[in-house]
């Protein structure tokens, strides 16, 4: 059993008690001698059920003899206390009370005061990984809509392009304008103009294939990825949205409100254009289709003349 003898001591062990980790004590044999109540939270057992117990009983199975071969390497290395705690540390399995594995950090450190023992410091990253996994998805969407920002379609594009170029499968480039977001906002007020940006997000989503590509390119503006796409087939599913939209209708505050779009068809042809200059070309054709009254699909046709 594992003791803390004089006041020091007790003292040390007050202060891993209260330790905002968990932190467990092993022997030579990796059975436990110390659990804070942290560590008891993390695996769900109290300390009186596992004082004695072996490390394995914390850890899934198949990763038993991995654990003990790290640890084993770890207690052989001379040069580990002069190690940081960064490389120290590793991603494990951590398996709780009842059966359910946890992502874990777990840092290790041994000492020879009174006997050789291990002691190990616990985090459930859990939290920590759906937390970054929140800050990536906040990155990379638009939070009005939740379509992608436009620098990540772009980052998606480029990826794209080079697919393009290794497979010779041309794409297509869409740009979509809700047509009378100016006028929905003067009208209604900006509730209503972001509600036809979230309506028009929504429907463009549920419509589209799973493998082509959404985004929010700017205030009433869309973009969309069509994979391995023919001119005529993106004007058959741009022409499919526009149909769409026009047909229905939201109701917002007691408003009936109709919206119309407008979308610009190019093509990206690696032997032919950029994609800057695809997504120019698909914004010359929408210019075209607003031209022309909105609520209608152009596909570009000639070369680029300006820029976006």
């Amino acid at each position: 059993m594992f003791s803390f003898g004089n006041k020091i001591e007790k003292t040390a062990k007050q202060i891993l008690e209260i330790f905002d980790e968990g932190i467990m004590i092993f022997d030579k044999k990796m059975n436990l001698v110390f659990i804070n109540k942290k560590a008891e939270e993390v695996f769900g057992y109290k300390a009186k059920e596992v004082i004695g117990k072996s490390i394995d009983i914390f850890i899934p199975e198949r990763f038993c003899i991995q654990h003990s071969m790290f640890v084993e390497e770890f207690a052989k290395n001379k040069d580990v206390l002069v190690k940081t705690m960064g490389e120290r540390t590793r991603k494990t399995y951590g398996i709780h009370k009842n059966g359910e594995e946890f992502l874990t950090n777990l840092t290790i450190m041994h000492t020879d005061v009174a006997g050789k023992y291990f002691v190990t410091v616990i985090k459930d990253s859990t939290k920590t990984i759906s937390s970054d996994r929140e800050l990536i998805r906040m990155a990379i969407t638009d939070p009005l809509t939740g379509a992608l920002n436009k620098a990540e379609f772009m980052f998606i594009a480029e990826k794209e392009t080079l697919r393009s170029k290794r497979y010779s499968t041309p794409f297509c480039v869409v740009l979509i304008k809700v047509d009378t977001f100016e006028e929905l906002n003067d009208k209604y007020g900006y509730s209503i103009g972001d509600r036809a940006i979230q309506w028009v997000s929504n429907i463009c989503c549920n419509t589209l294939r799973n493998v082509d590509v959404f985004g929010r390119w700017d205030s009433s503006r869309f973009s969309v990825l069509l994979p391995e796409t023919s001119l005529s087939g993106a004007e058959i599913i741009s022409s499919r949205l526009t149909k769409l939209i026009a047909d229905n209708n939201f109701e917002k505050g007691g408003n009936i409100v109709d919206v119309t779009i407008s979308a610009g068809v190019a093509e990206y042809d690696d032997t032919k254009t950029s994609l800057e200059e695809a997504m120019n070309n698909a914004n010359l054709a929408l210019e075209d289709a607003i031209a022309k009254g909105g609520n209608n699909t152009s596909v570009f046709s000639g070369r680029i003349k300006t820029k976006i």
